[in-house]
């Protein structure tokens, strides 16, 4: 289904209060809570603050916690930015306790303690119990709602205590504990409902119960639940009581976040929403991976100039301006050769931080289709962010080149000045090839995921290469050769 189109969603909440999602096909009506509270996160995702503080506004208390649930927490950061404490208050109280206990932290710090104090009791204590775990710990996701059974109760006790339960967040399996609350199996509704409703619990349980420790990383937690098969995984203490459980909801979130993690590390980012996140953020990410391409290519080039000078001194220049000797005076060839040999040097250099650059961009917009980060249809959202990103990156790198070239090539002034300039130029080529490339695919139905490959970098390297000789001829053509003429 397409991302709902903004002004025909505010338009059914202003009317009918239901949202009407645009569709391939048309309009879809009458959609399950559920599914409108994700169509509506999502285009909170791609709203403006106004526009998100418009559609909250539009909705009850229920169904803005559902939505706010759903969204990222930048959005949700933003959002909660503009809300009063009372209406904060009423819609983190019709949260489940782990989704109130992640909303939390991103209410502003001076409405804080105030939107606690103005809680639920009992949401206010499972709130605070939440926090003594660590966010990524198993503990910190999990929810306390766990409907569970004693294993001395009768099957009829268990079926009419999943019946009394409001809400329970699953059905298909009791978890099973003893007089001290220590866990000692499970039970399925199954085995509940086809076994005599007066035959104890304990007799019919699996006491091969899979478990997770509140203090597990929840990667970890989650690689155990994915790799059983499991729906929901039961958290204990360090004493063994059933303490909460993680749905099968929160396993897919922490799979779908460490999947994105993995990709934006390869790319050399590390930020957990690269589009949205403040520029100064995103580039404390990338530029210490963009830093250490920026080194290593600058050492390759002086490794082919050392290379040169010990195994092939004057032989390339005395080629070179034979070649050109032809149309030029011999002086002139020479002179030209060695300049054009100077820049042979950098070209590792250039291509290799607009490469990088241009695969970041790239795999940020391949990875954010997926989760509905970017828009695949609104380009400029995303656009005007990453050429800003890329036109600071190559100004701080063509500084820092220009003035290490001219630090390591004195006697040529003007080759420090040539790989100076031409670096930003090519990163901001790569950067608006590398994200609007994964849109042109996806407009043709192609998956975007083959524009970070060998087709990204062939591109990038052709353009880098011919923006750098063209700075360099332009320049050359103003400066001449001066200070790049070889050694007499």
């Amino acid at each position: 289904m397409d991302r709902p189109d903004l002004e025909q969603l505010i338009s059914a909440l202003e009317s009918s209060g239901a949202p009407r999602v645009a569709d391939g096909a048309g309009v879809v009506e009458d959609r399950a809570d559920e599914r409108r509270a994700v169509d509506i996160a999502q285009a909170l995702t791609h709203a403006d603050n106004e526009t998100g503080r418009l559609i909250i506004s539009l909705l009850d208390d229920e169904r803005a916690a559902e939505a706010l649930a759903t969204t990222d927490d930048h959005t949700r950061g933003a959002i909660l930015q503009m809300l009063d404490v009372e209406r904060i208050t009423r819609i983190i109280d019709e949260l489940d306790p782990d989704d109130a206990a992640d909303l939390i932290p991103l209410v502003p710090e001076a409405k804080r303690a105030a939107t606690l104090a103005g809680l639920d009791v009992d949401l206010r204590a499972a709130i605070e119990r939440l926090f003594r775990y660590e966010p990524d710990s198993a503990g910190g996701i999990m929810t306390t709602e766990v409907v569970f059974v004693d294993a001395a109760a009768t099957c009829g006790d268990a079926l009419a205590k999943i019946g009394q339960a409001e809400q329970p967040e699953t059905i298909g399996t009791l978890y099973v504990v003893d007089a001290a609350h220590t866990l000692v199996g499970v039970v399925s509704l199954k085995d509940l409902l086809t076994s005599n409703h007066d035959r104890r619990v304990g007799e019919i349980m699996d006491s091969d119960v899979i478990f997770v420790r509140a203090r597990q990383d929840q990667e970890e937690a989650a690689r155990i639940a994915d790799h059983y098969h499991l729906s929901s995984l039961p958290v204990i203490d360090s004493a063994r009581r059933l303490v909460g459980l993680i749905t099968v909801d929160d396993i897919m979130d922490v799979l779908q976040e460490e999947a994105s993690e993995d990709m934006m590390r390869l790319a050399g980012t590390n930020v957990n929403h690269p589009t949205s996140e403040p520029l100064l953020s995103r580039l404390r990410a990338r530029a210490p991976w963009l830093g250490v391409t920026l080194i290593g290519t600058f050492l390759a080039g002086l490794l082919l100039e050392g290379i040169e000078a010990v195994f092939f001194p004057s032989q390339l220049d005395a080629a070179m301006g034979k070649l050109l000797g032809a149309t030029k005076s011999s002086s002139e060839a020479v002179a030209n050769a060695h300049a054009f040999k100077m820049l042979m040097y950098y070209i590792p250099l250039i291509g290799g931080m607009a490469g990088n650059v241009g695969s970041q961009s790239s795999t940020i917009m391949v990875r954010g289709f997926a989760t509905g980060e970017v828009d695949p249809k609104r380009p400029g959202r995303v656009l005007r962010g990453e050429l800003l990103l890329a036109l600071l990156i190559g100004i701080l790198g063509g500084i820092l080149v220009g003035a290490l070239v001219s630090a390591t090539h004195p006697d040529y002034p003007v080759l420090g000045l040539i790989v100076g300039l031409a670096l930003p130029c090519a990163i901001v080529t790569a950067a608006l090839a590398g994200t609007l490339i994964p849109f042109a695919c996806q407009a043709v139905n192609v998956d975007p995921a083959y524009a970070g490959g060998p087709f990204l970098l062939t591109l990038n390297d052709l353009a880098a290469y011919t923006i750098y000789f063209a700075v360099a001829i332009g320049l050359i053509d103003m400066l001449g050769t001066f200070g790049m003429n070889p050694p007499s």
